[in-house]
């Protein structure tokens, strides 16, 4: 196994700092280069902040141009991409942080890495134009992550090309092909999730991007299930289909991953409540439940004030992004004796509309701006 460890990452993007291997350089074997050691673990530092940007960004409300996560990971992954160009063959391949060179010249799992992850960023930010540029670079994995044995490189790819089925430019239209991608991804990150180690901080990073972008993708399908704007608008609000059994039980399967990466990997928790919510929508259930997990979204929660007097936060502060996730959920979906104010349900809109495009989020907030059309006939937003 190769003697590097992924480097600690303290808080998410907006921190710096970078700690090596807690071995000194003399202690390194002789056949290994100190100069690519450092370098390796400065590669493995980038593609870490990179997923921190997006897995645990830091809350900025007070932010003119909105939260930076998505800038900021393809930041990263660009400067990860050039310095990848001077790294070397892997010399083993067992996770991320352990499958990157440790000599000179190009390092193709690197590149393989921070490829992937921007296309998935550029897939939740709906920037399919710049997913499909660099799709060719992932839709093969690099001889080193063949050989390996680990789950976690096999889950990354299969879940991207799920994605691209549902969220990416052809959009597929078969239900049960695109479903039989997920189930593939789904399988090999089980797998991933039950061997991790529980101090991996890099791989449990990863996991929550696939984790989430598999969710994103099973929810993408089934509401493109849902009634035609000019019967659901007819219908109301709340009125959507319940998934299928094949749907509900693969939603299902990866949100109780997510739950169990939640206990190592605190971040995770805020995008359990979100999922949580829609598997509820999914299924029918009764909205009370749902209205509460949604709320939790919308809102920080702490417990006791603590030494000093600070109260402990019991969750993950949540972002802007996912407070305006649930005003979309809550806004399309709550039946209306949850929403009983007169033009609360078009406000809640036009507030995570506002948000999601000082965002850069194309996604939701397309999805925003249709549902406010089926309820205002034409309503249209802009910043403030």
């Amino acid at each position: 196994m190769c003697s590097g460890r992924s480097p600690s990452v303290r808080g998410g993007c907006g921190e710096e700092g970078w700690a090596p291997s807690h071995h000194p350089p003399h202690s390194l074997p002789p056949t290994v280069d100190p100069l690519a050691q450092v370098t390796q673990l400065f590669r493995e530092h980038l593609l870490e902040r990179a997923l921190n940007c997006v897995a645990q960004p830091n809350p900025s409300p007070g932010s003119a141009d909105g939260d930076r996560e998505f800038s900021d990971a393809l930041g990263y992954l660009q400067l990860l991409n050039s310095c990848s160009d001077a790294a070397g063959t892997p010399a083993c391949s067992f996770s991320i942080s352990s499958s990157m060179a440790t000599t000179t010249g190009t390092d193709p799992v690197a590149k393989w890495w921070a490829s992937l992850t921007a296309v998935v960023t550029h897939w939740l930010r709906q920037d399919e134009e710049a997913a499909e540029r660099l799709y060719p670079l992932v839709e093969h994995l690099p001889r080193a992550l063949q050989e390996s044995e680990r789950p976690l490189p096999r889950a990354a790819l299969h879940s991207v090309k799920a994605a691209r089925a549902l969220l990416g430019r052809g959009k597929a239209d078969s239900g049960p092909a695109s479903l039989a991608l997920c189930e593939k991804a789904s399988g090999y990150l089980q797998d991933s999730l039950a061997t991790t180690p529980a101090g991996n901080s890099i791989d449990k990073a990863m996991q929550l991007l696939l984790c989430d972008l598999l969710l994103v993708a099973r929810t993408s399908l089934w509401r493109r299930q849902q009634l035609p704007a000019p019967a659901q608008a007819s219908q109301g609000p709340g009125s959507g289909a319940q998934a299928s059994a094949l749907e509900l039980h693969g939603f299902q399967r990866d949100l109780s991953g997510l739950r169990r990466l939640a206990q190592s990997f605190r971040p995770a928790m805020r995008r359990v409540f979100l999922h949580e919510a829609t598997a509820r929508l999914m299924a029918g259930a009764s909205p009370t439940r749902t209205h509460q997990l949604l709320d939790r979204s919308l809102r920080r929660r702490a417990g006791p004030c603590g030494k000093g007097g600070a109260a402990a936060e019991l969750e993950p502060r949540p972002t802007r992004r996912e407070r305006a996730e649930a005003l979309l959920l809550a806004s399309c979906y709550l039946p209306p004796g949850f929403l009983s104010a007169p033009g609360q349900r078009v406000g809640m809109l036009a507030e995570a509309a506002r948000t999601l495009e000082k965002l850069g989020d194309r996604r939701l907030l397309h999805d925003c701006q249709q549902m406010l059309l089926r309820l205002g006939g034409g309503t249209t937003v802009t910043t403030g």
